[in-house]
This record gives C-alpha cells, sequence and structure tokens, in this order.
C-alpha cells in the first residue's frame, strides 16, 4: 500500500497519505507507513501500530505460509499517552518489531502537523444505474504499481450499504410525514438502500475505474460486456459517492437527509465545492459529537465559527454524560 507524502525527519522514511472508507462510506483513515510498519488513525490523534513480520513457526504457526510478510498489530499509540503494547506471540521477533515500532511512533510525531494527509490515487469501483452510469461507490484499493486485475474481478461487489445502524442510526424526516411511506413500514436505511437497487436495476452490475487526466477509465475487470475502455467525464461520478439528483421528490428528500446525516464524515473529502462544502458544514452542525471527533481531518474549513460551535457543544455534551450522579 504505497501513496504520496512528504518524509518525516530522522529515521526510515514515512510516507503520509489517506485513504477513503467506503460501503458504508465513513470518511478517511490517515496512514503512515513505512517500509516495516503503518500506522492508521480514524481521527488524526489516536494511532493503530501495525508491523510488517513474519508470522510465527513451529507449534503456533498453524497451517499459514510462515514466509508471507504480514502486519501485526503491535499496540496503539498517541501524542497525549505514548505507545500502549498489546500482548504479542513470544515466537515473534520482539526486537525487530521494537525497533520498527520506535521508528514508526517517531515519524507519526513528525508528521501530526501534516495533518490531514492528501489523498492516495485509488481505483474505484460504482455500482451503475440500469443506463450503466455510475450511481454508488461500493469499493476503492490503492492504485499501486503492478496491481493484478484479475484480483479485481475477484472483488464484483454490487451491494452498496448505507451504514446508519447501530449506536447512530439514519433518520429521515420525508419518511415521518403522513403516507410517505405508501403503506410500506421500513426503517429509512432500509428504504434508502432499496432506492438505490431499484435504480441499479434487476441485474446490478458495477466497474472498476481508474482516473487518467480528465477522464475516468473504466476497465476489464469483470466489466459489464461493452464497457471495458469507457473514458467518462469527472462530472458522470457523484462527488459525494452517491447520486443526489433523483426524479421523485420523495426519494429525493430521503438522499438530502441521507448526505445531511453523513455530512461530519463527507467533510473529510478534499475536491468538493464551495457551494457543496458550505452545506455539509451546516448539516453537521447537527451532528457536533462526530465533528469534534473528525475535524482534523478536514482538508478545508469554510466557516471554522461553525466548527467551533459544534466543537463547543461537543465538549458540553460529554462533560453532561460524564458528570457523576448526584447524592
Amino acid at each position: 500500500m504505497e501513496g504520496p507524502g512528504a518524509e518525516a525527519g530522522g529515521g526510515e522514511p514515512g510516507r503520509c497519505f489517506a485513504l477513503r472508507r467506503v460501503n458504508p462510506f465513513l470518511g478517511v483513515v490517515a496512514v503512515v507507513k513505512t517500509d516495516s510498519a503503518r500506522a492508521l488513525s480514524l481521527d488524526g490523534v489516536h494511532w493503530q501500530i501495525q508491523i510488517l513480520a513474519h508470522p510465527p513457526r513451529g507449534l503456533w504457526s498453524g497451517d499459514g505460509d510462515s514466509d508471507k510478510l504480514q502486519y501485526f498489530r503491535f499496540g496503539s499509540w498517541s501524542q497525549a499517552r505514548g505507545l500502549g503494547r498489546v500482548p504479542l506471540n513470544p515466537i515473534l521477533d520482539l526486537g525487530h518489531m521494537l525497533r520498527a515500532s520506535d521508528a514508526l511512533c517517531g515519524q507519526v510525531a513528525a508528521s501530526l502537523d501534516k495533518i490531514p494527509f492528501p489523498l492516495a490515487p485509488e481505483l474505484e469501483q460504482w455500482l451503475l444505474d440500469a443506463q450503466g452510469m455510475p450511481l454508488a461507490l461500493i469499493a476503492t484499493t490503492p492504485d499501486a504499481p503492478g496491481l493484478d486485475p484479475a484480483g479485481l474481478a475477484e472483488a464484483a461487489a454490487t451491494d452498496w450499504s448505507a451504514g446508519g445502524r447501530g449506536e447512530r442510526p439514519f433518520t429521515a424526516p420525508t419518511l415521518t410525514q403522513p403516507g410517505a411511506t405508501n403503506g410500506h413500514r421500513l426503517e429509512p436505511v432500509e428504504e434508502l438502500e432499496r432506492l438505490v437497487r431499484n435504480a441499479a436495476g434487476r441485474r446490478r452490475t458495477a466497474q472498476w475505474f481508474r482516473r487518467e487526466g480528465d477522464a475516468w477509465i473504466g476497465l476489464d475487470a469483470g466489466a459489464p460486456p461493452g464497457l471495458a475502455g469507457r473514458a467518462l467525464p469527472h462530472a458522470a461520478f457523484p462527488p459525494l459517492a452517491l447520486r443526489t439528483d433523483w426524479p421523485d421528490r420523495r426519494d429525493a428528500g430521503l438522499v438530502s437527509g441521507y448526505i445531511a446525516w453523513l455530512s461530519p464524515y463527507l467533510l473529510t473529502l478534499p475536491n468538493l465545492s464551495d457551494e457543496t462544502r458550505r452545506d455539509l458544514e451546516i448539516s453537521a452542525l447537527r451532528h457536533a459529537l462526530v465533528v469534534d471527533d473528525l475535524w482534523r481531518l478536514y482538508p478545508r474549513v469554510l466557516d471554522p465559527s461553525l466548527l467551533a460551535q459544534a466543537r463547543v457543544e461537543a465538549k458540553l455534551r460529554r462533560a453532561h454524560t460524564e458528570r457523576p450522579p448526584e447524592h
């Protein structure tokens, strides 16, 4: 996994870049990578440290290929608390892992002022609509030299996930209006996923694309017949990873509500128009806790007062929930 970035001073050079988290879209992950290790962060503060090493041989090795290097979670690091290690198999080369971890943590510390990192070049897999045009982003992979197209063909997913379940469920005001469900009673996230499935048609198809200059070229990696090699303009791809123009007012409201709900994560994208970013910043005020977690990864902020307002609200809400009970 390679990517653009500047070298941090001292020790083994570190490469700093970001990758998108998609299907469902959850912003970006910041990466600091050396030849021996990598650090991953979802907020620019807390980092998971992973060391590249040979798996254990002998009694505890299992049936895996012990000659193939793998990433092992070594611990977590933050500037405030330093490195916290996890228990490791004693057969691993702990000396190598300690040296690689020390070097990596130094690179992370030296790279904090470069956050947010630029996005690495990626191939994109899009769910296509019934007319064969990009509808929803369902996968990405770093566009590395020597990439095997056969591996892309095997990753032929055609299901798009909206997320929005669990602790922070997606709600849509348009579905709570009288008669909005047309007799059906689905959760908003299920309604949204149904909408996308229907737009994709009965035979859902997907295609991988690579950016070349001002166009995106469709790859012949499990592509539908006749679509390999086609060139689409940048405008053919929804900038928010999901088509937002829908002819039906109810459908448009459902998608608009989803985009507003997703706004704190979408603000991590670098290539948004000022109009789109401004709308997302306003919507993100309703999700102050998420904004407070992610703001370091925002490449631009048009209205710093909105960001400050969200962060103050988040601190007040956290202080309220952490307040000890009164006796």
